[in-house]
């Protein structure tokens, strides 16, 4: 029998760097393969499309802009499962000149890293920057934020991101927002804003069930050998999520093929939740089989006293996510 790894097999040197293109499960993504099930899926299909070719004037505006525009961001906002990653993955791959794609959080953490002269010099000769999940958590992201793309912009680069919450929304609930809506605003007016509609693409009137133990055992007897099997609790897992910066949970991840996790129980904080609900995004990106056993439904997760707050987007996202995992 191969041998099972743990987490303590894994290396978690820092991995300053992400290879900047689209992740295994958008590896081979195309505008051909993007099948619209909304109207605004059609739209936006043709508008992402034609905003690589040429300079687009913004058919929406942002609540406080009175006229027109020409922007050289697109920002896609709408839920989970509407496709805004594929056409983002799509706009990366059709693109012939020189580009960039990147999670919201990997841009932000090499920022902090490189400075902002540091991070004008490594990232800043790009034409096209495709930036995943947009989210302005905190102040300081803001403000780096703001800083870097008035950089980029200055250039005529063109920068398309994806986003699960409104533009108007960002910042609400995590911090005061209205103390920043200068920065907001001056970030905004650069973009136009695309929204998408439509029901999560994985069509799923309920979540998968989480696997009984038998099921568990069975499942790691029955995947291939030839596969890189990591089984650790639930415990263990947190205990590595919180000793490691969410920026190198990709880098281990990529040591491993499977994840077996059992003991799951419902999340009792908000900081861990946010802690795991980036681990699962970057697990689902790398394609790794998943399978988690466990006392409580999928649905019971996240606690209630935080699932429907600032970050619930995230949180059904995430729960969306592993029922597509559990189910492959």
């Amino acid at each position: 029998m191969p041998k099972i790894l743990s987490f303590s097999d894994l290396d978690y040197s820092q991995n300053l760097k992400p290879e900047f293109v689209p992740p295994p499960r958008f590896g081979k993504t195309s505008f051909s393969t993007y099948k619209p099930s909304h109207s605004s899926q059609e739209i936006a299909l043709g508008r992402v499309q034609s905003f690589l070719g040429q300079e687009a004037r913004a058919k929406s505006k942002w609540p406080w802009q009175k006229t027109p525009f020409r922007a050289n961001g697109l920002y896609l906002d709408g839920g989970f499962g509407v496709g805004k990653t594929h056409l983002l993955a799509a706009a990366y791959d059709s693109f012939k000149a020189q580009k960039i794609y990147l999670s919201f959080s990997e841009l932000v953490h090499l920022i902090g890293v490189l400075g902002r002269q540091g991070a004008k010099k490594e990232l800043g000769n790009y034409q096209l920057y495709c930036i995943d999940e947009f989210e302005l958590d905190d102040p300081g992201n803001t403000l780096i934020v703001k800083s870097f793309l008035a950089d980029v912009f200055v250039t005529n680069a063109k920068v398309i991101t994806t986003s699960n919450t409104a533009p108007e929304a960002q910042g609400q609930g995590r911090f005061n927002a209205e103390d920043f809506k200068r920065e907001i605003q001056s970030i905004a007016k650069n973009f136009e804003l695309l929204s998408i509609d439509g029901p999560d693409y994985r069509k799923r009137e309920s979540l998968a069930s989480l696997y009984s133990n038998s099921e568990f055992n069975n499942a790691i007897l029955s995947q291939e050998d030839s596969l890189k099997k990591l089984k650790a609790s639930w415990s263990e897992l947190f205990d590595i999520l919180r000793n490691n910066h969410p920026i190198n949970y990709l880098k281990f991840l990529k040591q491993i093929d499977a994840l077996y996790i059992y003991d799951v129980a419902t999340i009792a904080w908000q900081t861990d939740a946010l802690r795991f609900v980036h681990f699962i995004d970057k697990l689902y990106d790398l394609k790794i089989s998943l399978k988690m056993t466990a006392d409580i439904e999928l649905s019971e997760l996240f606690d209630d006293s935080y699932i429907n707050t600032a970050y619930a987007k995230k949180h059904y996202r995430c729960l969306s996510r592993i029922s597509e995992l559990l189910e492959e």
